[in-house]
């Protein structure tokens, strides 16, 4: 969940203070742009086990085409039956600095020790064991990324795999100014205090907590060598970890990150054109969704009667008065649209939303070559995503995509350092022409946070894509993934493989194992755990020995590593 704008721009309007009205209404902030990820969302999620799915859940008919998608009695079984992680101890370090970078003086605040704020964290050592040379096993360390950590913790299975191989103890750690780790409380988000929120000083934390949980915490874990791994803009934490701090992760795993998705990286058009060839994979579904939008615009330009229209086929709760609230119901569909694609998993999930196995080709069933009712047609198609349960009566234009995600501290990265430019131009793509304008953008983040934001700083600290003399990262990406066209595609040397997976969407690697996953993921997830045993074996036998014929031998194999994986 990244970027800081959707194809359907926001209006200066009457449109922005309804969203405003409902954010302050709304306890929970939902989001307010797709694109918001890093989401990001961008955020994982928690497959099913053996014993609750079907060896291939394949994807459900929908018999009546004007009736809206509601989950069967099975596929609502199978959601309750989704296994659940360990129960984490959670934990508080209490002394956690809000400056990693500055000798200054300490930073304006109410806070009782403006110096330092307590940041949450999880651990689990259930499965930590010693070898039988007597060493304990690794950390597998979780960088927290955009939302709360318990989240994350419930839906990010492969962590929890690997750490049962490996006798791994696994520590999570929350990214500071989401869930409960607000270095000024309450006033966190005041002009001044806000600007501790950079993703450099969220490594920082990370290297300080991992240091204190070694030191304190777990004292047997003084020597162990520490793996991370996250997903998408945790993924991007995660890369840029092992890129920074090598000396504190032996390696990292990378799901779903886009660290290309900068400007002048990558084709701002690819993350609109992925989601297009998803939905394209349906006879007619790609085209109906592109007339519809379009027959919207048509609509709106009628005034009331046409907004009128617009809100009974989608059936608003609140009907739409006027041609400025278009941009609100285009969002809302948009997001729908965007989020169906990136968890887009063969079976049925409510990472997100409850949704059923392949959602994109549930929710295309509306919308065939022979549909009349393009605009009635993509309500029911956003509607797989917003209401397959049923629970709403009607729909609401500012729906939120997830509870569980930290939008207001989202929205400041995007304005800083986490500008991830998405547009769509109608050809490529299904979407209304629409260019990621910077100057706007910036305009917006100047009267919102008084920031401006510095859109080739990500790229010049962390390396962009000139991370070649790096090792020990794994970056994974799925072809149904939006965000795989901002990911690194190519292996950049030995140490530093792609996995690229057929039929994956959004870090699906990182949910627990399945058996209705693609082949092609589960020898990604084969590949991912060969480079941790690597990773580790390599720390063993090269970082923690004094021997330099040892120290040689190691440096020839590395080379011949690529070999060895696959």
């Amino acid at each position: 969940q990244l970027p800081s704008t959707t194809p359907q721009q926001r209006a200066k309007t009457k449109s922005k203070t309804q969203r405003a009205k409902h954010k302050e209404q709304n306890t929970n902030e939902h989001m307010k742009s797709p694109l918001f990820l890093c989401a990001f969302l961008l955020l994982l999620a928690t497959g099913l086990s053996a014993s609750a799915a079907p060896s291939s859940w394949g994807m459900r008919t929908v018999h009546d085409r004007k009736a809206p998608f509601l989950l069967n009695e099975a596929e609502m079984s199978a959601l309750a039956a989704q296994p659940q992680p360990p129960t984490p101890t959670i934990r508080h370090y209490d002394s956690q600095m809000i400056d990693h970078f500055s000798f200054g003086a300490a930073p304006l605040s109410s806070s009782a020790a403006p110096y330092y704020y307590t940041q949450r964290y999880l651990t689990y050592d259930r499965y930590w064991r010693q070898d039988e040379l007597g060493r304990w096993g690794p950390m597998i360390f979780y960088t927290g990324n955009e939302g709360d950590i318990v989240n994350f913790w419930n839906n990010t299975g492969f962590a929890f795999e690997l750490a049962q191989e490996f006798g791994a103890l696994v520590v999570f750690g929350e990214h500071r100014y989401y869930g409960q780790s607000m270095p000024f409380g309450e006033h966190s988000f005041a002009r001044g205090n806000v600007s501790y929120l950079t993703s450099e000083q969220a490594l920082a934390d990370y290297a300080q907590l991992i240091a204190f949980v070694k030191t304190e915490v777990y004292p047997n874990a003084a020597r162990v060598p520490v793996v991370a791994l996250g997903g998408s803009y945790g993924g991007m934490l995660a890369a840029y970890f092992r890129i920074k701090y090598p000396n504190v992760v032996i390696g990292s795993l990378a799901a779903s990150a886009p660290i290309l998705q900068f400007p002048g990286l990558v084709d701002p058009y690819l993350y609109n054109k992925i989601i297009t060839d998803d939905f394209a994979e349906s006879d007619g579904c790609a085209q109906g969704i592109s007339r519809a939008f379009h027959e919207m615009v048509s609509l709106a330009e009628q005034g009331e009667q046409g907004m009128q229209t617009l809100s009974e086929k989608f059936l608003l709760c609140e009907p739409l008065k006027s041609k400025a609230e278009l941009p609100l119901l285009l969002e809302y569909a948009y997001n729908a649209i965007s989020y169906m694609s990136m968890v887009d998993y063969p079976y049925p999930n409510s990472f997100l939303q409850p949704l059923p196995a392949w959602p994109v080709k549930v929710a295309c069933q509306y919308m065939t070559p022979d549909t009349q009712d393009v605009v009635r047609a993509l309500a029911l198609v956003v509607g797989v995503y917003y209401n397959s349960t049923g629970d709403q009566s009607c729909a609401t234009v500012v729906e939120p995509i997830s509870p569980s995600l930290g939008t207001r501290a989202w929205d400041y990265q995007a304005c800083t350092e986490m500008v991830m430019p998405i547009s769509a131009n109608g050809k490529t793509d299904m979407f209304l022409p629409v260019a990621f304008d910077l100057k706007t953008r910036s305009d917006e983040c100047r009267a919102t946070w008084g920031v401006t934001p510095r859109p080739q700083w990500v790229p010049t600290y962390y390396g962009g894509g000139n991370i070649s003399a790096a090792s020990n990262i794994v970056f994974s990406n799925g072809r149904l993934d939006p965000w795989s066209g901002g990911g690194m595609l190519k292996t950049l040397n030995p140490t530093m493989p792609h996995v690229y997976m057929e039929n994956s969407a959004h870090h699906l690697d990182l949910r627990f194992s399945n058996p209705a996953d693609p082949l092609s993921v589960k020898e990604g997830r084969r590949l991912e755990r060969k480079h941790v045993a690597l990773w580790i074996n390599e720390y063993w036998t090269f970082f923690n020995t004094d021997s330099l014929a040892t120290s040689l031998v190691v440096l020839l194999a590395r080379k011949h590593v690529a070999l060895w994986i696959n």
